[in-house]
């Protein structure tokens, strides 16, 4: 019996040997576990791989936030005027900029920041009292002028509806702050319609025009827009230690990019050669780079539009021809004050440079286009 139990309850020499295979595979299978591609402690180094990159990410998205707030409040002005029926110039703070007015034929400060106007009137020079609102940039000691293009609806009467080629009026209606809604002439709050196609009817009822919009598809931006800054005359180039004009006269001197110049910088000043011989390309490139604090770019079709539908109202030359510049590519025609019939105001407020001069090139974008 003795002999008996022991068979029973020993082991074997086999069964010793398959329990040492049995725990070689298991030990195996729990190495794997832990090690392989997939094991544990791969899956948690990679998730803290991954926590540290969302950690980096997220650091940074904070980041370009407290920019935008940053740049958001380094902007002043651009809220509804009450007393002036606009909204009012919107300067940035993070550059050398200040709003200007023309007094004894210079531009000095305004210091107030309040001598503007913008009043319907007939657009000649007899009856010039819509003032737009100027401002002078001043980087790397080279100053450019711009002028203030506010927000608003528009509004076209043809003369003959079936040919518009017979031309009409437009009638504005500026906006409060970044709604469609304005004022109309017995004071009663009204609101603008949206475009939805650019193809709509603008005879009977005021649209927002789209260059002051959120609707990237018409030719507005990723924001509303409370107004727009624009060149006061066509771009110059000139060399940064005196402000001297460049005169452009071949491809050679044109055609260049300031980031691989970078003893010349671009102007918007009266009295210049306007830029010449340089591709589209390249002109994009140079006024991208301009000032990034100002989202500085090539003027767009719809903005050269809204410019455009502004100076043919009442608050501009209210369907008076502009005079072309005549003065082989010098900006404004050489005098500003001599040649305000070519300014979008019929003074020294507004745009010049709107017709003749140099080629007009805007920047606009098409899908499925061919080259």
């Amino acid at each position: 019996m003795k002999e008996k139990f022991r068979k029973e309850k020993g082991i074997t020499l086999i069964a010793l040997v398959i329990t040492i295979i049995v725990l070689l595979i298991l030990a195996g299978v729990s190495i794997a576990m832990l090690t392989g591609e997939n094991g544990i402690l791969t899956q948690a180094q990679r998730a803290k791989t991954e926590t540290e990159n969302s950690q980096a990410n997220e650091s940074s998205i904070l980041g370009s936030y407290e920019d935008v707030i940053n740049a958001t409040t380094a902007v002043t002005g651009g809220e509804w005027n009450e007393e002036k029926g606009v909204n009012t110039p919107a300067i940035n703070e993070n550059i050398n900029m200040q709003l200007v007015r023309y007094e004894n034929s210079e531009w000095v400060e305004d210091e107030t920041g309040s001598n503007y106007s913008y009043i319907a009137g007939s657009g000649t020079t007899d009856n010039n009292s819509s003032e737009w609102a100027n401002a002078r940039v001043t980087i790397d000691g080279v100053d450019s002028y711009f002028v203030w293009i506010p927000r608003y609806a528009y509004k076209i009467t043809y003369k003959n509806k079936d040919n518009i080629s017979e031309g009409g009026t437009i009638e504005v209606k500026f906006l409060i702050g970044t709604s469609d809604n304005y004022y109309d002439d017995e004071g009663n709050l009204q609101t603008a319609k949206r475009a939805v196609t650019g193809h709509e009817d603008t005879t009977s009822d005021y649209y927002v025009h789209p260059t002051f919009t959120s609707d990237i598809d018409l030719g507005g931006w990723r924001t509303e827009l409370t107004g727009i800054w624009i060149g006061k005359y066509e771009s110059s180039l000139v060399n940064k230690s005196d402000s001297s004009n460049i005169v452009t006269s071949d491809e050679t001197i044109g055609n260049i990019l300031l980031s691989e110049n970078t003893d010349k910088a671009i102007a918007v000043q009266p009295n210049m050669m306007c830029w010449n011989y340089c591709t589209i390309g390249n002109l994009y490139i140079n006024f991208k780079g301009y000032a990034e604090d100002l989202n500085s770019h090539m003027l767009k079709n719809s903005e050269w539009g809204a410019v455009a539908y502004l100076t043919h109202s009442e608050y501009g030359r209210n369907g008076t021809e502009i005079d072309g510049n005549d003065e082989n590519f010098i900006t404004a025609s050489g005098n500003i004050e001599e040649n305000v019939k070519q300014s979008s105001t019929g003074n020294v407020y507004g745009i010049y440079d709107l017709s003749g001069g140099e080629n007009e090139y805007v920047a606009a974008y098409y899908t499925k286009a061919t080259n």
